[in-house]
Formats: C-alpha cells, sequence, structure tokens
C-alpha cells in the first residue's frame, strides 16, 4: 500500500505533467489539444487506477487551477472532459470492472464531450457550424463530378448531413478505442493486475448485417431512379452508409485472418478507397456464407490474437 505522501506526490507529479503539455500546447496555438485532447486523460486514468478517489479528485481540481493560468476556455473545457474520463476510468480499473464495462464508459464519456463542444458550445468556441455547413454544400455544387453523379442519389445538403452524423459516432469510437487500449498497454508495462483485452476472431456475424449491406447496394442503385422526399432520402442515407461502413470493418477482419496475407496488405487496402468496395463484399460474403472465409479461409485457418 502506498503511504499519503508517495500519493501527494505522484500527483503533484501528474500536474507538473499536464501542466508542461498545456504550456507546449499553448505556444503551439493550442494544435494539441484541439487534436489530440484525448492524451490528457492519460496521465489521469493511470493514476486513478493506482489511488483513492480522494486523491484522484485532489488532483483534478489542482490541474483545472493551473489551466486557468495558462489555458484558453476551450482548452479547460477539453481538458476538464478528459480528467472525468481519467477519474471514471481509473476508479473502473481499480474496481476490476470488464474491459467492455470500461470500453463503453470510455465512448459516453466521449460522446457527451464531443456533443456539447461541437452542437452546443461550438460558437462559444468560435466555431461555426452552419458557415462549415454552407461552404460544404457550396463547394460539393460546384464540383463538377457532383453534377454528373448526384454522388449515389444524394443531394449536397443531405450529404453533409449523413456525413456529419455518421463521421461524429466514427470519432467518438475511434478515440474511446484509442483511450482504452493506450491505457491497457500502459498497465501492462507497468505490471499492473488488470485484465487482459481478449481478441479472438472466431466469433458469429450476425447474418442480418450481411443482407442489410445487399439491400443498402440496391437502394444505392435503386433511389436514384425515383423521387423521393428529403426525410426519407437522408434516413435511407445514413442506413446505406452505415451498413457499408460495418460490413467494410467486417470485411477487413476477414481479411487479417488470413494467415498467408502479407500482414501490410490490410494497410493497403485501407489507404485505396477503389478497393473499398471490394473489401465491403468480401464482408457481404463471409457474413452470408456463416464466416466460411473468416474461418477456414482461402489461405488457412483463422489467426488467434
Amino acid at each position: 500500500m502506498k503511504s499519503d505522501t508517495r500519493k501527494i506526490t505522484e500527483g503533484a507529479m501528474i500536474v507538473a505533467m499536464i501542466g508542461a503539455f498545456l504550456i507546449i500546447d499553448r505556444q503551439m496555438a493550442n494544435v494539441l489539444s484541439s487534436q489530440l485532447s484525448w492524451l490528457l486523460s492519460i496521465p489521469m486514468i493511470i493514476y486513478a487506477a493506482q489511488c483513492e478517489w480522494k486523491y484522484s479528485w485532489m488532483v483534478f481540481f489542482a490541474v483545472l487551477i493551473v489551466s486557468l493560468m495558462i489555458s484558453p476556455p476551450q482548452t479547460i473545457f477539453y481538458l476538464f472532459s478528459a480528467l472525468i474520463l481519467g477519474i471514471i476510468y481509473g476508479e473502473g480499473v481499480r474496481l476490476k470492472w470488464h474491459q467492455n464495462k470500461l470500453l463503453l464508459w470510455t465512448i459516453v464519456c466521449t460522446f457527451i464531450s464531443y456533443l456539447f463542444s461541437m452542437y452546443i458550445f461550438a460558437g462559444f468556441f468560435g466555431y461555426d457550424l452552419v458557415a462549415t455547413r454552407n461552404e460544404f454544400i457550396e463547394m460539393l455544387e460546384n464540383v463538377e463530378i457532383f453534377k454528373n453523379l448526384v454522388v449515389f442519389f444524394i443531394d449536397a445538403n443531405t450529404l453533409f448531413n449523413v456525413l456529419d452524423i455518421t463521421l461524429f459516432f466514427l470519432v467518438v469510437i475511434m478515440e474511446s478505442l484509442c483511450v482504452h487500449l493506450l491505457s491497457h498497454l500502459i498497465f501492462i508495462k507497468l505490471k499492473m493486475n488488470v485484465e487482459r483485452i481478449k481478441i479472438d476472431l472466431n466469433f458469429k456475424y450476425p447474418k442480418f448485417l450481411a443482407v442489410g449491406g445487399i439491400l443498402s447496394i440496391f437502394l444505392i442503385l435503386g433511389l436514384r431512379c425515383f423521387q423521393v422526399n428529403e426525410t426519407v432520402k437522408f434516413i435511407l442515407a445514413f442506413f446505406c452508409l452505415t451498413l457499408f461502413i460495418v460490413n467494410f470493418i467486417y470485411g477487413m477482419i476477414v481479411i487479417v485472418s488470413m494467415r498467408r496475407l502479407p500482414k501490410w496488405s490490410w494497410v493497403v487496402l485501407l489507404i485505396l478507397p477503389p478497393a473499398w468496395s471490394f473489401v465491403m463484399i468480401l464482408g457481404i460474403i463471409d457474413g452470408l456464407t456463416g464466416g466460411m472465409i473468416r474461418k477456414r479461409g482461402l489461405y488457412g485457418q483463422t489467426r488467434k490474437f
């Protein structure tokens, strides 16, 4: 059991570490806090996982006092959200929460933080969402490809709304995964007694998602020939894009499961947009066949991580 003096000393080190981050961020015109604000939660997570909650709150208020002397309002908000997430996550680790519960709370905290910063406090932070929306729509309407293809039957206004919501959820999920996985990696390096994350690619993929992927393709082709109102068009567009992303991710899992495939191949597919449709179709085919390609595959048995 750590003594109170050591806990306070380690807390002071956490405050100094975050303070140094804030000073560097201020010198870089707040680039770090706006793009990598999730990193601010990592020191608090490590500290809260090893000390009782009363020490975590002591560090929390100390960091906020330091940030009031250094940082602008938007950085203080990002820091506040990151510290709250760090305390909840660290306390969960200390109480032996399951990894799925830790990830769920990380997603919830990140979602609330982005919801407030992007849609409620956006104007206060100097971000004009309406102006950005209008500029995006105007840019698309002036692109020749958009005029000719009408981008999957979607007009510019609907396309912006779909991308706005979809990317919002993707950013929340990806950032939460970054926090969760990086924290777990640090716990392992520190030899802390935490539950290990287990990834097994032998799972059952729901067939209705694969069927939905096929329906989304027909909807994209069919709705370009029929006129529907804007609300229905938005709902269907969001539905199609979501199913595309889900089946695309599953297609990447299928590719990773192929043992003899070069490790760099999935990275190449990920950065080549023309190959995304192929990856999605691969995910749909494997989903319809009950995971035949993933489990046995063209290149051998599924690799376990």
